[in-house]
């Protein structure tokens, strides 16, 4: 099933713009081409030095918001580029009363000046568009010039979970981070199959519901 069908099982009621207000951001793409300063750093979003932590491709955000309901010590942002997920990952952060959370609608190569050096504890980049056909690599969020943000912005022994149920695209990616001297995995296996969080994301459930092993690895920056 392509990708692009969940967003028809991914309706948020009609949200208030109190509501919309309090969680969801949207930067439009030539702000962030030619006045990206004009935005606020993702650490400056709470108005407060709590740690922060990041999911690229939240979606509708059922595993972030789990997350931010459990550690309200710490805060959590959620990027993706579909304005329609983020809308109900919204309404799931309201329905949850959670205050430590906050949307943002963008392309993820676009936020990269928003991100500041040593300032995020843990990345979640879980079930990415794998973008197979030879004309659409270029538009993977997972290269050389991705880790490069991540090794910067990342703290010491900050966190990257990486995961996927495209085993073509998963081996692609385990192979770069390998060659990395910046990272190390934090597993003694060579990478994990499955993932079982307290809350799974909409992706998982779909694709574990077709019989979709999920592929993950986890690496800390060195």
């Amino acid at each position: 099933m392509p990708r692009r069908t969940f967003l028809r099982y991914t309706k948020a009621q009609k949200l208030d713009e109190q509501t919309l207000q309090k969680y969801l951001l949207c930067f439009k793409p030539e702000t962030l081409h030619h006045s990206w300063q004009t935005l606020p750093r993702l650490r400056d979003l709470f108005g407060n030095e709590a740690p922060l932590e990041l999911e690229v491709g939240c979606g509708s955000a059922e595993f972030l918001c789990s997350l931010a309901l459990k550690h309200p010590e710490t805060n959590f942002v959620g990027v993706d580029i579909s304005g329609r997920s983020l809308f109900k990952a919204a309404e799931n952060a309201s329905e949850l009363q959670v205050t430590n959370i906050k949307f943002i609608n963008a392309d993820f190569h676009l936020i990269y000046p928003l991100l500041c050096a040593d300032s995020l504890q843990s990345v979640y980049l879980h079930f990415p568009d794998p973008h197979l056909k030879p004309r659409c690599r270029k538009r993977r969020i997972f290269n050389q010039g991705f880790l490069d943000q991540m090794a910067m912005s990342l703290v010491v022994d900050g966190r990257l979970s990486v995961m996927t149920d495209i085993e073509e695209l998963f081996m692609e990616m385990l192979q770069l981070i390998e060659q990395d001297t910046r990272f190390e995995k934090v597993h003694q296996e060579r990478y994990l199959v499955g993932f079982e969080p307290a809350i799974k994301s909409h992706f998982q459930r779909i694709w574990e519901h077709y019989g979709e092993r999920v592929f993950r690895f986890e690496v800390r920056r060195i």
